[in-house]
C-alpha cells in the first residue's frame, strides 16, 4: 500500500488523486490518516489498536507500491490528533504482524457474520494465517444479518445473464410450490404447498386466480446475508466486541490471524534497505547434474551458479534480507524438493541462478525471465537490469517465460541467466573474482532500489 524513502526517514509514498501528484508522509501519520478514514474512532482503543497494526503490516508489506487518496487535507491531518487515534498509533508504534519473521498480508473486513473466511475460498491459494475461526462477537453489529431484494429484470442486469424463458415452461419452487401436476390441457389437477397436498380449484379460490391453468413465475429474489465483506482474517466489529470483552490488541490479533507473531520489526534503513525482506536464491543444478559446460575453459555451471549465490547471499544479508539458499553446496537437488523448501519459507522474492548456452555464437549477457503476469517479478527484473548496464555489464532483458521452476511456487520469482559458456570472453570473466563481485553488487543493488525505490 506504500512506498518508502530511507533518505528522508521512513515515509510512505501515496499518489494525491485530488492533486494529481505523488507525494510522501511518515509512516506512523500515515497510520493514523487511514486508521481515521477507514475505521470507526468510536472503537475501543484496543480494537482501534488491533486496526493501526493491521495498517502498518500492509503498508510495510506492500511499501513498493502506492497508496492512493482523494486528498489529505487540514481537517483530516488534525484529525490524527484525536486522542483515541493518537493513542492507538503511538502506543503500537513500530508493531506489525509476522509469520515466519515475514510482514503477513493483513486482510480485515468489517463483520464475518459467524465465522471468518480461509482465503483458498476467496483468492484460490492456500495462506497459512488466513485461516478460519468462529466468531460471534459481531452479532450485535449492524451487518450480522441484512436483506436486499431484486427484480428478475435487475439480476439480469447486474450479472449479464438471461435466464431461461420462465413463461413458456413455468417454475417449480423448491420446499414452497412443486409437485405440480397437470391435465393434458394444462390446468392445475393439485400441488404440494410445502408439506401439504392442495388442489388447483382450491388454490385459485383462496388466491382469487382466474382459472386453474395457472403457471409459477418468480418476479424477485431477496437475499438475506450475514457479515460484511470477503470474511479472511480481522473482523473488525469483532475485534471492538473482544475489546470491549477485555481482550488485549495482540490477544486479538492472534485469534484471528492464525500461528503470528505481534512484534516490534525492523525497518528499512539507508545501511539496512532490505531490513525486514525475506529471500531465497536456488542455484541451479549441482551434484551429477553439472548443467552446461564451458566450451572453452570447461567451467561447470552447477559450480558458477553456487559461487555467486553464496556470495549474493553475504550481500544481501548486508543490505539486511534475511536469504535462504535451496543448496549450499555440490548436492543434487530435485525440483520439487526445492519448490517445497520455496513455498515453506514463502519469501517476497524468489531467484534461480543459471547459466546459458548457444554452440557456435557470440551472445553474451545477463538475461532474465519472469513467469507470465507476474508483474511485480518483471518489474524487479528491470531494476536489477538497470542496475547492471549502469556497471557495464552485458544484458539481454527481461523476457517472459514458464521454466518448470516458476509453477508452484505463490511469490514473485525470476529466472536469472547469467551468462553463455559459449562465449569464450564471457566464459573467462567467470574466472576473475572482480567481475563476479561486480555481477553480484549489480543484482543487489538492483533488488534493494526495487524494495526502496
Amino acid at each position: 500500500m506504500g512506498g518508502v524513502n530511507v533518505k528522508k526517514g521512513y515515509e510512505v509514498k501515496y499518489f494525491n488523486i485530488a492533486e494529481n501528484r505523488i507525494m510522501t508522509i511518515p509512516l506512523e501519520n500515515m497510520v493514523g490518516i487511514l486508521l481515521k478514514l477507514e475505521f470507526n474512532v468510536n472503537f475501543h482503543i484496543e480494537a482501534l489498536k488491533a486496526q493501526a497494526v493491521a495498517i502498518r503490516t500492509n503498508l510495510i508489506r506492500n511499501y513498493s507500491k502506492m497508496v492512493e487518496i482523494d486528498g489529505i487535507d487540514n481537517d483530516i491531518k488534525n484529525d490524527i490528533d484525536n486522542e483515541k487515534i493518537k493513542r492507538a498509533v503511538i502506543e503500537t508504534e513500530g508493531i506489525v504482524i509476522t509469520y515466519n519473521g515475514k510482514a503477513i498480508d493483513a486482510k480485515y473486513h468489517l463483520a464475518c457474520g459467524g465465522s471468518t473466511e480461509n482465503s483458498e475460498n476467496i483468492m484460490s491459494n492456500q495462506v497459512i494465517y488466513l485461516r478460519r475461526v468462529l466468531c460471534d462477537y459481531c452479532k450485535d453489529s449492524p451487518y450480522w444479518q441484512n436483506e436486499k431484494s431484486f427484480s428478475i429484470e435487475e439480476i439480469q442486469e447486474h450479472i449479464k445473464k438471461k435466464f431461461p424463458d420462465f413463461m413458456i415452461k413455468g417454475v417449480e419452487i423448491a420446499g414452497l410450490m412443486e409437485d405440480i401436476e397437470r391435465d393434458d390441457y394444462g390446468r392445475v389437477r393439485h400441488l404440494k404447498i410445502g408439506n401439504e397436498l392442495i388442489s388447483g380449484k382450491e388454490l385459485m379460490e383462496l388466491l382469487d386466480l382466474d382459472s386453474t391453468r395457472f403457471i409459477l413465475f418468480p418476479t424477485g429474489v431477496k437475499f438475506i446475508s450475514k457479515g460484511k465483506g470477503h470474511g479472511m482474517g480481522l473482523c473488525l466489529y469483532g475485534a471492538n466486541k473482544m475489546a470491549e470483552e477485555g481482550y488485549s490488541f495482540e490477544e486479538i490479533l492472534r485469534y484471528y490471524y492464525t500461528g503470528v507473531e505481534v512484534e516490534k520489526f525492523k525497518l528499512p534503513s539507508e545501511e539496512m534497505p532490505l531490513n525486514g525482506k525475506v529471500i531465497v536464491i536456488d542455484p541451479g543444478h549441482g551434484g551429477d547434474d553439472y548443467g552446461y559446460i564451458g566450451d572453452s575453459l570447461g567451467l561447470l555451471e552447477k559450480d558458477i551458479a553456487l559461487s555467486i549465490s553464496l556470495r549474493l547471499k553475504n550481500r544481501l544479508e548486508e543490505l539486511g534480507a534475511n536469504v535462504f539458499l535451496t543448496r549450499d553446496c555440490d548436492e543434487k537437488i530435485l525440483a520439487t524438493k526445492r519448490l517445497e523448501k520455496v513455498n515453506e519459507i514463502n519469501p517476497h522474492f524468489f531467484m534461480s541462478l543459471h547459466m546459458d548456452y548457444y554452440p557456435k555464437s557470440t551472445m553474451k549477457g545477463v538475461e532474465m525471465f519472469h513467469f507470465r503476469s507476474d508483474e511485480e517479478s518483471k518489474n524487479i527484473g528491470l531494476s536489477i537490469l538497470k542496475s547492471l548496464k549502469e556497471m557495464n555489464i552485458p544484458t539481454r532483458g527481461v523476457k517472459e517465460g514458464n521454466f518448470y521452476v516458476f509453477r508452484g511456487i505463490g511469490t514473485s520469482s525470476l529466472l536469472i541467466e547469467l551468462g553463455f559458456l559459449s562465449n569464450e570472453d564471457e566464459e573467462n570473466k567467470f574466472k576473475d573474482d572482480k567481475y563476479l563481485e561486480k555481477l553480484v553488487i549489480g543484482i543487489s543493488n538492483g533488488i534493494s532500489n526495487y524494495y526502496i525505490p
